[in-house]
């Protein structure tokens, strides 16, 4: 992949055009201390743990979860503007004691944000309900619980394993989720499920039946690796992985051999091969960018991190790189919105901070 990269490189950097690369800095949103009444996360052996993966940033608003607390704070400019705490019987909202354990936050485009909420086994039933999983929960910037999304759009059923979810344009929510070992990207419209995608129309897409056969024969296992959707919710990009069987392994170890990219659009047939052989590992996760761009996350030294972001037809148009600055310790989690945007979240001994790259 190293390789193709450079070749592609060669006649871009001859003409010095089209192609170009900004650096992302930190940008500070939200800074708290933290303890009683502030940001508030369980700590064993100095280190602190159960720090939320990812936060909602919108603007000037940031939602975070505190795991242990059961508690959602939403702030405003830096200012608290209210906290939900998961049990409490409210009279300005519905039935917050659905709240149990909330985790990954995104904000919507209606001054609304959706919370991933984890609800533990009650019992060793059968019943679906009390098997435990995850749920959706929907409230708006006042606090109110506006829906409950389950799996399919119904409140009942819960997600077996969330893997991603944010909103898009129109502020609907797309879903990336497994059940039983299948892939499957849902988009929800209030909390009615308004479309669906699964892992078998995505190996239909990116392999077709002949080439799957030729794979059997050598010895190697293609599956759909991860599905998104554009930010205009009217694409989705998937990427299929090719996984040699190892002949000397005993347990039949897989090692990858490529991965394929493509992009879909929803309102017809129209596919794009973005990339047909992708052989480098560390070349990952793929994503969306902007309107018509695919960008590979790629780790590079001192801890930065590239977006390489191509068109799609495989061309490099340009790059991002995101600079974070400080120890690298301090930082737990980088992550992209499906608009585009670059979040991160620092931790220290006693403060709490959440930056925008721009």
């Amino acid at each position: 992949m190293r390789i193709a990269k450079f070749l592609i490189l060669l006649p871009l950097l001859a003409t010095c055009v089209r192609l170009r690369s900004s650096t992302l800095y930190p940008e500070k949103v939200l800074s708290l201390p933290i303890g009683e009444d502030k940001a508030s996360f369980p700590k064993q052996g100095g280190i602190y743990h159960e720090i939320p993966s990812r936060v909602g940033v919108y603007q000037d608003w940031v939602a975070f979860a505190e795991p242990s607390q059961r508690t959602i704070r939403l702030y405003r400019s830096g200012k608290p503007v209210f906290s939900l705490r998961g049990g409490e019987k409210r009279t300005d909202s519905k039935g917050l004691e659905a709240l149990r354990i909330p985790g990954r936050i995104s904000m919507g485009k209606n001054d609304d944000f959706f919370v991933e909420n984890y609800l533990p086994p009650e019992s060793e039933a059968k019943n679906a309900a009390a098997r435990g999983g995850y749920k959706i929960l929907h409230f708006d910037f006042k606090g109110r619980l506006l829906h409950t999304i389950g799996r399919k759009g119904f409140a009942e059923l819960a997600f077996e394993n969330i893997l991603w979810f944010d909103t898009d344009t129109r502020g609907h929510l797309w879903v990336l989720y497994r059940y039983l070992d299948e892939l499957h990207l849902d988009r929800y419209e209030g909390n009615r499920l308004a479309f669906e995608y699964r892992q078998a129309d995505c190996e239909a897409v990116a392999l077709d039946k002949k080439q799957i056969e030729m794979l059997k024969d050598k010895n190697s296992v293609a599956h759909c690796e991860y599905i998104y959707p554009f930010y205009s919710g009217d694409r989705i990009l998937l990427t299929a992985r090719v996984d040699r069987i190892d002949p000397e392994s005993e347990k039949k170890q897989l090692m990858l051999a490529y991965r394929i990219v493509k992009v879909k659009t929803l309102s017809g047939d129209k596919v794009y091969t973005v990339f047909s052989r992708l052989s480098n590992a560390e070349d990952h996760p793929y994503l969306p960018q902007g309107s018509d761009g695919v960008g590979i996350w790629q780790s590079v030294e001192n801890h930065r991190i590239r977006i390489s972001r191509y068109s799609f037809d495989g061309d490099l148009r340009n790059a991002l790189v995101i600079e974070p600055t400080g120890r690298p310790t301090e930082w737990r989690q980088i992550w992209q919105t499906l608009a585009g945007e670059v979040y991160g979240i620092r931790i220290f001994a006693d403060r709490f901070e959440v930056y925008h790259f721009r």
